[in-house]
């Protein structure tokens, strides 16, 4: 397992509060393998309890009471970005996290600002390293130069938590990935002691990776390789 693997293995082993034996996990290649070892962890604890279904109902109670929204409209499938209002959202989300005393999934940015964003990093990345290219190979510079698409990369990253502030989007294109994401970050706190669903297993495992890796989680299925399939060194 490569650092990324091992970082991600780290963070699922604490979020179920258990440890994978190092030969279990040097067998893990796909992510149902990953599914595998967790669940054998987590043998004898099965309960057919469905905490992912009370926290939707927990999450849609606050959310109709906080912000007037019909609670029969809130539907699994009703996208995030309908219920929540825009303005002053970021306060209204901090607002909800505190009532419901649990971590929400982060905001994102709006696609203009996004847009934004990635070509800033692409101008100053990209061309940092054009740049120290060519005072390295014309100009005779050490390679000292290539610091420059460095400090780029570190610019950009100031550069995004300037625009912390614009973040206003919500994430999850419908209520029911949304309730998942909120499990997944909060699967210690909600189930504490409690046995485990598989199927909910499985999903905070596929979040998590997600969350590290920046994947879709819809786009992390049972057959892939986690290395050659999803690029997780």
């Amino acid at each position: 397992m490569g650092l990324d693997s091992v970082e991600i293995l780290m963070k699922v082993e604490t979020t179920f509060g258990i440890q994978i034996p190092g030969r279990d996990a040097e067998k893990i290649v796909t992510i149902g393998d990953f599914h595998n070892a967790v669940w054998k962890q987590l043998a004898g604890r099965y309960n057919d309890r469905c905490t992912s279904q009370a926290l939707f109902y927990r999450l849609r109670k606050t959310f109709s009471e906080k912000f007037n929204f019909p609670p029969a409209q809130l539907r699994p499938d009703t996208p995030p970005e309908e219920i929540f209002p825009k303005y002053r959202r970021r306060r209204s989300y901090l607002d909800l996290a505190r009532a419901l005393n649990l971590e929400l999934p982060p905001l994102v940015l709006t696609k203009p600002w996004a847009m934004f964003l990635n070509t800033f990093g692409l101008l100053t990345i990209l061309g940092g390293l054009v740049v120290s290219l060519v005072l390295i190979i014309f100009f005779d510079c050490s390679k000292w130069a290539l610091l420059i698409p460095a400090g780029g990369f570190c610019l950009t990253s100031l550069f995004s938590k300037l625009l912390e502030p614009k973040r206003t989007k919500i994430g999850s294109q419908t209520f029911r990935s949304f309730t998942m994401h909120v499990l997944a970050l909060n699967y210690g706190t909600i189930v504490a002691d409690e046995a485990a669903n598989r199927k909910e297993i499985e999903s905070v495992i596929n979040h998590i990776i997600s969350d590290m890796m920046g994947i879709d989680p819809e786009q992390i299925q049972p057959h892939q390789r986690i290395a050659d399939d999803l690029g997780i060194d």
